[in-house]
C-alpha cells in the first residue's frame, strides 16, 4: 500500500502541472484552472468485511470556460478522476460540466451535462432530485446530468426553469472493499427498472422561484422520472449474496420556503411523490439564527436546528425519516477564508445519535485543507436470530421483501428448489447461509438506521491544491 500510495503522489504530481501546460495554449480564448486533491482517510477500526483503516485516494478536477458573442455565449468543460488505493469502485471519472449557455434578453438557454441544486436546509434536501448522487465520493456529490434547461426571468413574477433530462444515469455504491457500504454489496451491473421506465428515460422537471416579499422567498417544483433513490431487492443467491438496484418513475411535487429576519431564518422543504412502489410525503423543517460579531470578534456563527420526517417510517430507503437534527456553522471572516460545520444528527425513537465536523481554509494561496470526522455516539445493535426459520419468519413481514418487489410465492418456490437440490442440512449447515440470512434481517430493521451502513469513527483530511 505504501509503494501504491508513493507511486500515485509521484504521477499526479509529474502529469497535472505538464498536462495543464499542454492544454492552455489549445483553447487560447478560454481560461483553464484545475485542482488536485490527496485525500487521506482513517477509520477508528478494521472494516467490518476486511478493509484496512487507512486509505489514501488522489482526485483532479478542471475547468475551462469561454466566453463569446459580447459574453452572451459561454461554455464550461469540467472533467472529474479519482484514484482510490482501497476500493475500486471508488476509482471513476465523470464530466461534472460540459455546458453551452446562451443569454437571452430575459432568458437563458442551458444545454450539455451539468449540475443543478435544489433546496434551502443544511442536513437534508429532500426536493434535489434533477443530479444523481455519486454515492462512492460523498454523500452530497453529484453526478454530472445531460439536459436542456430553459430558464426565464421577469421582473414581477421570478424565475421559471423548464428541464429536458437526457438519459437516466444509475447511482454508485462502494465495492466490497469500500468503506461506508451496506452489509451486502450492491450489484450495479445488473439493477432492475419497472415497467414503465428504463436508463433511456427522458425525464421533466420544472422550478418556479420568487421573492413573494423582502423577507419571503418560495419555490415550487415539478419532477417526473426515474427517481435518483433506488428500491432493493435481493438477488437469493448465497454463495455471493447482493442488493439489486431497483429503479422506479416517480411524480414528484416539491415547495421550498425561507423567511429571513433580523438574523433569523425559517427554512421548509417538502415532497409529495406518487410511485409504483408506494406513494409518500417527506419534508425538513429548520430556524436558523446567526450571531453576528461574536463576542466581539469578527466571527459569524449560525446556530441551525432542523426536524427531518418521512412518512414511510422504517421502509424509507435512508435513516433520516423521523431526526432531528443540530449543528453551528462558523465564518471567521479572515483572510484564509476559515470555515467550519459541527452538528449532530439524533433518533429519538432509537436514541442513535451521529456526530460530524467539517472544516475548511487556505493555506498560502494555492493550498486548501479540508477536514471531515465522523463520529456515531450512539449506534443500534441489531437483534439477529440464530434459526433460519425465526430469520425468515421476520423477514416475510420486513419492508425489505414486503415493498412489493419480490414475490413470496417466488420465495416459497426458491426454498422449496434448494432444499430439493441441496438437501435440508444447507439451511442449518452451510456456512454462509444464515450470516447472509442476518445481514438481510439486519437490513429490514427499523431500530437500527444507523447500522445500516458499516459506519466506524472515522477522519477525512484532504490537501487540495489549485492551479
Amino acid at each position: 500500500m505504501q509503494a501504491f500510495r508513493l507511486l500515485c503522489a509521484l504521477l499526479l504530481l509529474a502529469f497535472c502541472a505538464p498536462l495543464y501546460a499542454f492544454l492552455e495554449p489549445l483553447l487560447d480564448d478560454g481560461d483553464w484552472s484545475a485542482e488536485t486533491g490527496f485525500e487521506y482517510r482513517y477509520f477508528d477500526d478494521p472494516g467490518e468485511f476486511g478493509q484496512e483503516q487507512h486509505a489514501l485516494s488522489l482526485r483532479f478536477q478542471g475547468e475551462y470556460v469561454s466566453q463569446w458573442n459580447d459574453e452572451s455565449d459561454s461554455m464550461t468543460f469540467v472533467p472529474f478522476v479519482r484514484l482510490d488505493e482501497q476500493d475500486e469502485n471508488r476509482s471513476h471519472a465523470d464530466i461534472r460540466e460540459l455546458l453551452w449557455v446562451h443569454v437571452g434578453d430575459n432568458w437563458e438557454l442551458r444545454s450539455g451535462v451539468t449540475r443543478v441544486f435544489w433546496g434551502r436546509t443544511e442536513f437534508n434536501n429532500v426536493v434535489d432530485v434533477v443530479n444523481q448522487t455519486d454515492l462512492v465520493d460523498g454523500d452530497e456529490e453529484k453526478l454530472g446530468q445531460p439536459m436542456v434547461n430553459l430558464s426565464v426571468v421577469g421582473d414581477d413574477w421570478g424565475i421559471f426553469d423548464f428541464y429536458w433530462l437526457i438519459g437516466f444515469r444509475e447511482r454508485t455504491f462502494p465495492g466490497p472493499d469500500g468503506r461506508l457500504r451496506l452489509p451486502l454489496v450492491v450489484d450495479t451491473d445488473n439493477a432492475e427498472y419497472s415497467t414503465d421506465t428504463g436508463p433511456e428515460d427522458m425525464d421533466f422537471a420544472f422550478r418556479w422561484q420568487t421573492t413573494v416579499t423582502d423577507e419571503l422567498e418560495m419555490a415550487l417544483s415539478i419532477f417526473s422520472g426515474v427517481d435518483r433513490e433506488p428500491a432493493y431487492t435481493f438477488n437469493f443467491d448465497f454463495s455471493d449474496p447482493m442488493l439489486i438496484p431497483y429503479y422506479s418513475h416517480i411524480d414528484q411535487l416539491g415547495v421550498e420556503l425561507e423567511y429571513l429576519h433580523e438574523g433569523w431564518a425559517f427554512k421548509l422543504e417538502g415532497i409529495t411523490v406518487q410511485s409504483e412502489i408506494e406513494d409518500y410525503q417527506s419534508s425538513v423543517t429548520g430556524v436558523e439564527y446567526t450571531f453576528s460579531g461574536l463576542f466581539g470578534s469578527d466571527i459569524d456563527m449560525t446556530w441551525i436546528t432542523e426536524y427531518l420526517w418521512d412518512s414511510r417510517d422504517e421502509s424509507a430507503p435512508g435513516f433520516l425519516e423521523r431526526d432531528l437534527g443540530m449543528g453551528a456553522r462558523f465564518a471567521f471572516n479572515d483572510e484564509t477564508d476559515t470555515t467550519f460545520l459541527a452538528g449532530m444528527l439524533w433518533d429519538p425513537e432509537t436514541d442513535e445519535k451521529v456526530a460530524s465536523f467539517e472544516g475548511e481554509r487556505r493555506i498560502f494561496s494555492d493550498f486548501k485543507i479540508k477536514v471531515l470526522a465522523r463520529v456515531m455516539m450512539e449506534r443500534g445493535e441489531p437483534e439477529l436470530d440464530d434459526s433460519t426459520l425465526e430469520i425468515l419468519a421476520d423477514l416475510a413481514d420486513s419492508p425489505l421483501l414486503d415493498n412489493g418487489l419480490v414475490d413470496r410465492q417466488f420465495v416459497i418456490d426458491w426454498l422449496i428448489d434448494l432444499i430439493q437440490e441441496e438437501g435440508i442440512d444447507i439451511i442449518f449447515e452451510n456456512e454462509g447461509f444464515v450470516p447472509a440470512l442476518q445481514q438481510l434481517q439486519r437490513l429490514s430493521s427499523a431500530d437500527t438506521k444507523l447500522s445500516l451502513v458499516e459506519s466506524d469513527d472515522y477522519v477525512q483530511i484532504e490537501l487540495i491544491y489549485f492551479y
